[in-house]
């Protein structure tokens, strides 16, 4: 979120080296350099640079581990808020760093609206402020990509390029090449040749010059896709992609590998090498799966050690209230025997009744309300994990009809042109036979109720005259579908899916100015 330059004031040589080795993909051993500042900060009990390591390592862990970025942005920000009255200045900066980072994250997992809001918030702090490390630009950056992800061109390309000219005016070649990418995208889909491919290469060069890899890979798949939209060289598309391929193989981020391996995919299929597409699919499945497994790992492990942790602070408790019972009694004691001999020696059999019975009540309530709290948290952290296989499981089930659908199709045309014999229906018979997936729709349906609890039913007792079809149709929508990923889901056109959409509407009684998404959206 900052470059090494605005450290190198602060005169810390951990962080610098952080931050050098960060540049270059060197994750572990700039995380290794940010903890080090930690531990030298926590010893001289400097707050400003524990906060500082904090965000550092959110920004370096968050590419491989969304909810290590999250722990480490929310520790940062408590830090930060215990400067808010010595340093306002920092803490506000500090905060605004660090609700930046988290909002790069919630765009990684699709939460766009959450995402614009937090940028939003960053960008009117920073106009307070006097932003020199180029903070403005990442917030404008993340609203292009939310408003690119939700099919808003021009307003992407307008916080792409006012990113743009925040990191030019700041001099942050750190994230400069981010900005010539992203607006190269958006001027390949419009068809403006030159300049797409003048700020491809301009964000190569810069990439190249200061050895960062995660440059390199986006900058080498907007050229391929360039040469295969604009001047039809396969050859070179195919040698950009594999040069994108060998660079994400060896990055942490593995965001950059299957977006490579997504490009592969279609690339391959489109030149009808269906073979090799299907080793690239599955090698983008193992690394989702792998993904997943080590990140429910993390969490299994951390629910450990916190179970540790909080046994050990339990023990120490029940351990200061017992010596503190225990010498009241002792006080009692002593006191009582300086009156009387036989009053001292009831009062001593009567205390150590009443001192063991309470001692065992205090940690038979204690030991039950902890047990208790511990049950509601696995149950919560259960039910987390389950949520998220579901949408992991959702999401691939999607994919996988889609693509079955688009390949099915093709199979279907390419044997429809080239087949000899009019009679020769049985493989067509096949591929429609494929191309039927009321088995499919089942499992999504499945899938999606377990994570949308009544959504169906809701829609149905409301609406009784909508259709199986229409229900499709608001599933697709709820899960933030575009037009052109329902009609391959569907397999139908575009123009068939705005048919239905429209028809939906009717049905849903929506007036000219409601918007369609954002009423599914909000049931």
């Amino acid at each position: 979120m900052v470059c090494n330059k605005c450290y190198s004031k602060q005169g810390d040589n951990y962080f610098a080296k952080g931050w050098q080795e960060l540049i270059k993909d060197n994750d572990t051993q700039a995380l290794k350099f940010f903890r080090i500042a930690y531990e030298d900060a926590r010893e001289q009990n400097n707050v400003e640079h524990m906060a500082l390591s904090l965000l550092d390592m959110g920004i370096c862990t968050y590419g491989t581990s969304y909810s290590n970025g999250l722990e480490y942005a929310t520790a940062a920000l408590a830090q930060y808020k215990k400067l808010e009255t010595l340093k306002p200045q920092v803490a506000l900066e500090g905060r605004l760093r660090c609700l930046q980072l988290i909002s790069t994250i919630y765009g990684r997992q699709g939460k766009n609206k959450d995402a614009i809001a937090l940028s939003r918030e960053v960008i009117y702090g920073f106009s307070k402020l006097n932003d020199t490390g180029g903070y403005t630009g990442l917030a404008y950056s993340s609203l292009g990509a939310a408003y690119g992800r939700m099919g808003k061109t021009d307003s992407a390309l307008y916080y792409h390029q006012k990113a743009l000219s925040e990191w030019q005016r700041t001099n942050n070649y750190v994230y400069l090449p981010a900005a010539y990418f992203n607006i190269a995208d958006i001027e390949m889909q419009t068809g403006n040749k030159a300049a797409s491919l003048d700020l491809y290469q301009h964000a190569l060069r810069i990439g190249d010059s200061m050895e960062n890899r995660q440059v390199q890979v986006p900058a080498y798949l907007g050229l391929g896709k360039w040469h295969f939209v604009f001047d039809k060289d396969r050859a070179a598309t195919l040698a950009c992609y594999l040069k994108a391929y060998d660079i994400a193989k060896g990055l942490s981020d593995k965001l950059f590998y299957q977006k490579v391996l997504t490009s592969l995919i279609d690339y391959r299929e489109q030149q009808g090498e269906y073979k090799q597409a299907m080793e690239y699919e599955q090698e983008l499945m193992s690394i989702k799966d792998t993904v997943n497994t080590w990140e429910k790992d993390r969490v299994i492990k951390s629910l450990e050690v916190q179970f540790r942790v909080q046994e050990k602070d339990r023990e120490l408790s029940l351990a200061q209230k017992e010596r503190k019972i225990t010498t009241l009694a002792n006080y009692i004691l002593w006191g009582t025997i300086g009156f009387i001999l036989v009053i001292s020696g009831i009062a001593i059999y009567l205390l150590r009744r009443i001192n063991d019975r309470d001692k065992q009540l205090l940690q038979t309530k204690e030991t039950l309300i902890e047990v208790i709290e511990e049950q509601r948290r696995q149950q919560e952290q259960l039910m987390q994990n389950e949520i998220e296989y579901k949408e992991s499981q959702l999401s691939a089930l999607i994919l996988q009809m889609q693509q079955k659908n688009e390949l099915m199709q093709e199979l279907k045309e390419r044997i429809e042109k080239d087949r000899k014999t009019a009679n020769d229906n049985s493989l067509n018979k096949i591929i429609n036979k494929g191309i039927n997936h009321d088995r499919e729709w089942s499992d999504f349906n499945t899938y999606f109720e377990s994570i949308n609890k009544n959504f169906f039913t809701k829609l149905k007792t409301e609406y009784p005259d909508i259709s199986p079809n229409d229900l499709k149709i608001c599933a697709l929508i709820k899960l933030n579908m575009s037009i052109k990923e329902m009609a391959g889901i569907l397999n139908i056109s575009p123009d068939s899916v705005k048919t239905a959409r429209y028809r939906l509407r009717k049905k849903l009684q929506l007036e000219t100015e409601d918007n369609l998404t954002e009423f599914i959206l909000s049931l």
